[in-house]
């Protein structure tokens, strides 16, 4: 199964690679911000407007609704990656938390929004930002990042000798294959989930053979859905979602790369 946190966590591992985001201008955050965001297969979106601040790499700032006003109790961006993560705590007389996670492309910022145990999509426009020019660079952009990360995790999987596919650093781990075979199995997940389709989680590439041979193919088969959503404009949450999952998993290959005497392929 897919850790439950994966998708609260995996845009902000974004930093973990040097994603080429565009972000435009020294403080491509302070300022005010206007959009929507709804829950995943809602038509309804709501309305937010939020004052955004930038000190180093830390985000402050508040939400002044509609429909309640809040304030940004934790946040973060990575001017180099254009990744993007706050929490808002909002002030309705309970405790509600909204956790936003996503990337900022010249005036843009889009992504993952999670509370009470739902998820869904938002996306907004720094005042100012020539909003149609910002969605063409920022579906260009995310095209560039999967291209990029998912080409290291294929040279990665190229480099581990077939001998060494069944190698685990400690029992509690997946073997080389099984993450290769994972990062597969996300890729058919995410990518079918940006073309509109509500596919569930599955794992069967990493519960089949994970041989060199069978999983090599498993993985190329796996991208040819994800270079059609890049490439037609899906759902960019679901793709935002499926950089960060990569990342993340070829961090972990480089640490097997590594144990096992090789190279990795972004040294």
């Amino acid at each position: 199964m897919m850790p439950k946190h994966c998708v609260l966590t995996c845009c902000s591992l974004l930093l973990a690679m040097p994603v080429r985001a565009q972000t435009g201008g020294a403080d491509p955050i302070s300022g005010s911000w206007t959009g929507d965001m709804a829950r995943r297969g809602d038509t309804r979106r709501q309305v937010i407007n939020l004052e955004l601040r930038l000190d180093g790499r830390s985000v402050t700032g508040t939400v002044t609704g509609p429909p309640s006003p809040g304030r940004i109790r934790t946040g973060t961006f990575d001017p180099a990656t254009g990744a993007l993560r706050f929490e808002v705590a909002v002030d309705d007389g309970g405790s509600s938390l909204f956790v936003f996670e996503g990337m900022v492309v010249t005036g843009t910022a889009l992504g993952n929004v999670t509370a009470n145990n739902q998820t869904g999509e938002f996306k907004i426009a720094k005042a100012g930002a020539a909003a149609p020019q910002a969605a063409g660079e920022t579906a260009a952009a995310l095209q560039g990042a999967f291209a990029e990360v998912s080409a290291l995790v294929t040279r990665a999987a190229e480099l581990v000798p077939a001998d060494r596919y069944s190698y685990r650093p400690t029992p509690e781990v997946r073997t080389f294959g099984e993450l290769v075979a994972h990062v597969a199995d996300a890729h058919l997940f995410y990518c079918a989930r940006a073309a509109g389709r509500e596919v569930q989680w599955s794992d069967a590439i990493e519960k089949g053979s994970t041989d060199k041979a069978t999983v090599a193919r498993e993985l190329d088969r796996s991208l040819e859905p994800c270079r059609a959503a890049y490439g037609g404009g899906g759902n960019p949450g679901a793709l935002i979602a499926n950089i960060g999952h990569t990342t993340l998993h070829y961090g972990n290959m480089v640490t097997y790369l590594r144990l096992l005497g090789l190279t990795p392929p972004s040294s």
